[in-house]
Formats: C-alpha cells, sequence, structure tokens
C-alpha cells in the first residue's frame, strides 16, 4: 500500500472511533484532513474517495451545517454513480441520504429525485428493510399531496403497498398501516367507496392480530367513521366514533391527539344531527381528561 493510501486508512480508522464515540468537532477535523490526502491518493472515481465525501457530509449535516453537508455528499454521490459496475448498496445508502436531507431542508423536488433513486436502487437488493422503502414511498406522497399534486401521490402509495405485502404477507400489522394510510388519502380525494374497502382492510388485520382495546383498534375505526360522516351515512359513522371513543378512553390516561380527532369529529356530527346538548357533553368529558 501505497503512503497516502496507508495515511488515508489510518485517518478513516481514526475516524470511525471518534465517530463511535460521538467527538464531534474532532471528528469533522479528521475526516477533512482525510479527505484531503484521499484527493491525493485516489484519483476520480475510486470509492475511497466517495467515501471520505460521505463520511464529512454526514459529520456536517449532524452538525447543522446542511449546505456544506449537501455539497459533500453530492460529491461523493456523483463519484458512486459513475463506477461501474454500479454498487447499488451504496447508491442507494447515498441517494436516501441525500433524500431525507432535501426533504430536511425544504428542497422538495430534489427530495423526490434523490427518493427515487434510492427507491431504484433499493428494490434491486433483496436485503433491504421494507420500512426503508416504504418510508421513502410515503414521503414522496406527502410531498406530492402538500404540493397540490394529489394524484401523483397515487403510485407511491400503492407501491408501498405491494412492497409491504410481498415482504411481510397480506396480514401484517405494517401492512395495516400502510392500508391505513392509503384509505385516509383516498378520503380525502372523496372516492369514499375505496376509502371504505380500504379501511374495511386495514380494521379486518387490527382486529385478528391485537385485542379488542387496542389504539390501532380505535384509530380505524374513527378514520373509517370519518369515511361514513362524509358521505352522510351518520348512524355508522356515530356507532364508530362511540366505539373509538371507548377504547381510547379505556387504554389510555392522558389523551392522545387520536383521542382529540375522534371527540372533534363526533361532536361535530352530533352538532349536525342537533344534538347540541350532547356535543356538549362529549367535549366537558374530554376536557376533565385533558386535565386529570
Amino acid at each position: 500500500m501505497k503512503g497516502e493510501e496507508k495515511l488515508w486508512s489510518i485517518l478513516n480508522d481514526k475516524l470511525d472511533t471518534l465517530r463511535a464515540t460521538n467527538r464531534l468537532p474532532q471528528a469533522i477535523r479528521v475526516a477533512e484532513t482525510a479527505l484531503e490526502v484521499a484527493k491525493r491518493a485516489f484519483p476520480d472515481g475510486h470509492l475511497p474517495l466517495a467515501t471520505s465525501f460521505e463520511k464529512l457530509g454526514e459529520l456536517l449535516d449532524q452538525k447543522g451545517d446542511h449546505a456544506a453537508a449537501k455539497a459533500c455528499l453530492l460529491k461523493a454521490h456523483g463519484i458512486l454513480e459513475k463506477i461501474k459496475p454500479p454498487d447499488q448498496r451504496a447508491v442507494f445508502r447515498s441517494a436516501r441520504r441525500l433524500g431525507f436531507l432535501c426533504d430536511n431542508i425544504g428542497q422538495s423536488e430534489e427530495a423526490i429525485r434523490f427518493y427515487e433513486k434510492a427507491i431504484a436502487a433499493g428494490v434491486q437488493l433483496e436485503e433491504i428493510p421494507y420500512s426503508d422503502l416504504g418510508t421513502m414511498l410515503n414521503n414522496i406522497a406527502l410531498i406530492l399531496r402538500k404540493s397540490g399534486r394529489q394524484k401523483a401521490a397515487e403510485p407511491y402509495y400503492l407501491q408501498a403497498l405491494q412492497i409491504y405485502e410481498k415482504q411481510l404477507g397480506h396480514e401484517h400489522a405494517d401492512v395495516a398501516s400502510v392500508l391505513n394510510n392509503l384509505a385516509v388519502f383516498f378520503t380525502n380525494e372523496r372516492r369514499y367507496t375505496e376509502a371504505e374497502e380500504t379501511h374495511l382492510r386495514a380494521l379486518a388485520i387490527r382486529e385478528k392480530l391485537h385485542p379488542a382495546a387496542h389504539p390501532d383498534i380505535a384509530q380505524s375505526k374513527c378514520n373509517l367513521a370519518v369515511v361514513y360522516h362524509s358521505r352522510g351515512d351518520y348512524a355508522k359513522a356515530a356507532e364508530l366514533y362511540r366505539d373509538s371513543l371507548k377504547i381510547w378512553e379505556e387504554t389510555t390516561e392522558k389523551p392522545s391527539q387520536d383521542y382529540e380527532i375522534v371527540v372533534l369529529n363526533y361532536a361535530d356530527l352530533l352538532r349536525s344531527l342537533g344534538q347540541v346538548r350532547k356535543a356538549h357533553q362529549l367535549e366537558v368529558r374530554a376536557r376533565k381528561r385533558r386535565a386529570d
């Protein structure tokens, strides 16, 4: 091994030790030195140079210097994309990190681009956790929905569901969570028939996996109630709101945000039916729970 290549290896080992012990300032200084050595020791296109850019970028991101972190990570990613044959695992890791960074700093379109690159690489790697791919697909869908592109979000929810079902089967708790998110999307799009069918699937899985008084079941019942409430089937909606409230009140010491949503929705339904006193009593009961 040549002298500078050996020096880079020693610095890289020292850097890993500093990172493992959370000594950020010292780690950044060593990472900067290792990068300068890598620039001399390895020509463009070599993996160690990408590694140095990547490690320094991670540390700068940890420090909060997102602009400098992004510049380093982009250089690392550019090198990784040129390596032949491509190292899909390295490309996945790099693109995923850039996606999260861009998402975190509000650069939504770039976030989508890097998320998609990571997903494309990740689906070729059997050992990539379904949750990693699902989170990125969900993040893309959320970005699209926030920017008013609801229709464009749907394929990402469906792809997430396909990945989860492939890796976990059709009756897993995480599959139910994806179904729940997809059904909420359908509800927001006023596609109530699809929302109902999808929420019923999620609820059936949750009822099979969990005891009757479980927060996931309460969530599903509330979300299904919203569908019936939205399309005017008030009797079904009221029954499900009551069931959801009962579960939340039996299973939690302090009201959760989901409990508050059920109270708000059910009180709104009661008022629309002229049951103002009953709505008020419900809200008083909820306030007492918050105060306890």
